[in-house]
């Protein structure tokens, strides 16, 4: 089997990034119809998590004011993910540097 960086790529990474990429793509104010939400399905009328999409939509569209009054855990929820993206990256460039090095075995007294 061949080493391909797809095989050593996080899924988590890509389900992180992709996710927040495509909440920065959507009009928050044309999906106030279309939810994910488990507990919408199954008849609740409250969750906890309702509007955060919506709230980090608007982060990246600009606006700020709207983005904490759909949900105020939107921006921290932002700054958090952001930072687990940025450690998987990091991540993932040492373990493609370590493998990049050649490991040299022995030094100049083991001929």
């Amino acid at each position: 089997m061949r080493n391909h960086i797809f095989n050593k790529f996080p899924l988590e990474l890509a389900i992180w990034s992709l996710g927040l990429v495509g909440l920065a793509l959507i009009d928050p104010t044309r999906s106030a119809g279309f939810t994910l939400c488990p507990l919408h399905y199954l008849g609740f009328e409250y969750c906890p998590g309702c509007g955060l999409g919506r709230s980090i939509s608007y982060l990246f569209h600009g606006d700020v004011t709207t983005s904490f009054l759909t949900h105020p855990l939107g921006i921290p929820a932002v700054l958090i993910l952001g930072k687990r993206i940025y450690s998987l990256i990091s991540s993932l460039k040492l373990q493609l540097l370590s493998k990049a090095v050649p490991k040299i075995s022995g030094g100049p007294l083991h001929g």
